[in-house]
């Protein structure tokens, strides 16, 4: 039945519709309400968000199910079959879908209509007219009421591709499980895991939301940003299809969680930037005539942070003591000290944040933000930033898959042209890496992984709320 409005209020004429994607077993569908002044163009946004498809496959819509034969009355045979086009299909033929609006084409006298997307795996949708609804103006354009399972994964090859894929991923010992889940991984990605039963309808209004906002008084609604800087710059990047899962990856990073840290936290954190920091002082601390730390400076950092009894050598010498010369590698690439007619010297910022660990601690969270040498490491730097945040990986390697399923996403390919893998990634992350192990935001600097704890998570969402 029609919702009741309030008559002094601005209203809207919305359809009620069912999708149907049919030939799945058991049944993908939705119950939605959309503005019957959506253009087909549109509508085509809202099934693609709603369906949860990526968007990558040339579309149209039909009056006619185009898995029946052709009847007496339709197309050829008798009166005029409606193709609504998509406009990217290289000979489009019928009428153009940016004009014809959903409440001309779908109608109880025209129910239904099918919605045609991937021409090479063939899926159909049958959109059926439920109820002719007048909702107010300032309610969502777009709203998904109900529905069951997500829509199969993009080129899994139709129908019959799908049921195989089901019943490998299900059975251990079907010949072709390791194969297609492997398949599966590396098709779907890491930000939302494959699950054929998952459909989080609050997920999918809160999409809806972002790609059509309500207007205001005041002309078209802009829609509210969802994350930080740093990190809606990165889902805009994002191609269109993929973004619902980017968006509901980074909304498990936490990153709407207040951006503060423990005063003694951040004081373990940082322990070593502030040894550093100190020990170089206002009047700053002069090099070795071939540009290292002193040789008793460098002993020093060594017993101060017990690490002398983890290093084999003397642990006097900065070009042979790893643990040392990274320490001062990293402070120069975060602005914390920097080289001067053969001294080591404090900028006038940092020289304020000695004791000060908290505001040290966002200091370096900016700078490993924004201080890269090129776009592809600062890329490489937000997805690992993500990966600590989120906690989801468990382990080093498997964070780098994740990295570089991303980084691909985003448009960077390896020299050769193929997949980006675990080890080139690795190059790209290296440096921020270091400065989380450094923090001890990640695993032991000199042991196995381990899990992000706490502390680190935090840091993290610092960096990219930045």
């Amino acid at each position: 039945m029609a919702t009741r409005t309030d008559a002094r209020r601005p209203t809207r004429p919305l359809i009620r519709l069912k999708v149907s994607l049919l030939d799945t077993d058991p049944e993908v569908w939705r119950l939605l309400e959309l503005d019957a002044a959506l253009t087909l163009d549109r509508v085509h946004e809202a099934l693609q968000i709603a369906m949860g498809w990526r968007d990558s496959h040339l579309h149209l819509f039909t009056d006619t199910d185009p898995h029946e034969r052709p009847r007496r009355g339709d197309g050829v045979l008798g009166g005029p079959r409606r193709w609504m086009t998509d406009a990217d299909l290289e000979e489009p033929e019928g009428l153009p879908e940016t004009e014809w609006t959903l409440g001309q084409v779908l109608t109880k006298e025209t129910s239904p209509l099918f919605y045609e997307y991937d021409f090479g795996d063939g899926w159909t949708h049958r959109l059926e007219f439920v109820e002719q609804l007048t909702g107010p103006a300032a309610e969502p354009v777009a709203h998904v009421e109900r529905g069951e399972r997500r829509a199969p994964p993009e080129d899994c090859g139709g129908s019959p591709g799908y049921a195989e894929l089901l019943d490998a991923l299900a059975d251990p010992g079907h010949e072709r499980h390791q194969e297609l889940t492997e398949w599966v991984a590396a098709t779907v990605g890491p930000w939302q895991p494959f699950d054929p039963d998952r459909l989080d309808v609050d997920a999918v209004n809160r999409e809806l939301a972002l790609r059509f906002p309500v207007p205001d008084d005041d002309g078209p609604a802009a829609a509210p940003p969802d994350a930080p800087p740093l990190v809606a710059a990165l889902v805009e990047r994002v191609p269109a299809g993929l973004r619902p899962e980017f968006r509901s990856y980074v909304r498990s990073a936490g990153l709407d969680a207040p951006r503060a840290v423990d005063p003694e936290v951040a004081a373990r954190m940082t322990a070593p930037y502030r040894w550093l920091i100190r020990r170089i002082g206002a009047d700053g601390l002069a090099l070795t005539a071939a540009g290292w730390l002193p040789p008793a400076v460098v002993a020093e950092a060594m017993d101060e942070f017990g690490w002398d009894e983890r290093w084999i050598g003397k642990g006097n010498r900065e070009e042979w003591t790893q643990p040392v010369r990274r320490l001062r590698e990293q402070a120069q690439r975060l602005g914390l000290v920097r080289k001067l007619r053969g001294r080591l010297v404090l900028p006038a910022v940092v020289r304020k944040l000695r004791d000060d660990p908290a505001e040290l601690w966002s200091f370096v969270a900016r700078s490993l933000a924004h201080k890269h040498r090129h776009d592809a490491e600062r890329d490489a730097a937000l997805l690992l930033a993500l990966e600590l945040a989120t906690g989801h990986a468990g382990s080093r390697d498997e964070a780098l898959w994740r990295i570089a399923f991303g980084l691909e996403v985003l448009g960077w390919q390896a020299a050769d042209g193929w997949g980006l893998t675990p080890d080139m990634v690795r190059g790209q992350v290296r440096d921020t890496w270091d400065v989380f192990a450094q923090l001890g935001a990640v695993g032991d600097l000199f042991g196995p992984d381990a899990p992000v704890p706490p502390a680190g998570r935090a840091f993290a969402r610092a960096v990219l709320q930045s």
